[in-house]
């Protein structure tokens, strides 16, 4: 038998292009895929057919430096109608938060939290950044990577669906200090 796994980088270093990954061992006969852009493994993430006995993967470094900070690949069965985000705190770091309300409920936090929703399950998701005490840490945005300059989305609550905001899984509350 077989079974589709869901792979995620939850971090990677910036001076990583591609990534060879791997089941069970770093091997040739183990090769899923080569040349995965670091981009793609951090964001939305690479889905694989793999038999039912395979439960560890690996990523190498096949295009970039790796040099000063490494990461770690997540598995989880695939489920196509569930989204697998994760949520970071970025710019200021004087008391800025976010937290998840529904469909889960996950506690402020001034760094950042995983979360899976099935939108069969959950007609939505609602995330939320809260501000520090002015002038500190006010909320600018809703952003796809800590350096974008744009922000997809401004109201400090965002909520979520199966189609929406669709960029990336991986979502950044910016904070930024008022004077």
């Amino acid at each position: 038998m077989s079974k589709l796994i869901h792979l995620i980088a939850t971090q990677l270093g910036g001076d990583i292009e591609t990534v060879d990954v791997y089941h069970t061992s770093i091997t040739p006969s183990n090769l899923l895929s080569s040349s995965v852009s670091a981009a793609l493994l951090t964001g939305s993430g690479i889905t694989f057919e793999v038999d039912d006995n395979v439960t560890s993967f690996y990523g190498y470094v096949s295009g970039g430096l790796c040099l000063g900070s490494s990461g770690s690949v997540t598995a989880s069965l695939y489920t196509p109608n569930t989204r697998y985000f994760t949520f970071y705190t970025s710019g200021s770091d004087e008391g800025g938060t976010i937290e998840m309300s529904y469909p889960f409920s996950i506690a402020a936090t001034e760094n950042s939290f995983t979360a899976s929703v099935n939108f069969i399950t959950y007609t939505n998701a609602v995330v939320e950044a809260t501000e520090a005490t002015y002038p500190n840490d006010q909320f600018q945005g809703w952003y796809y990577s800590p350096t974008s300059s744009t922000p997809f989305y401004t109201d400090p609550t965002l909520t979520l669906t199966l189609n929406t905001y669709t960029g990336s899984d991986v979502i950044y509350a910016f904070f930024k200090d008022e004077a």
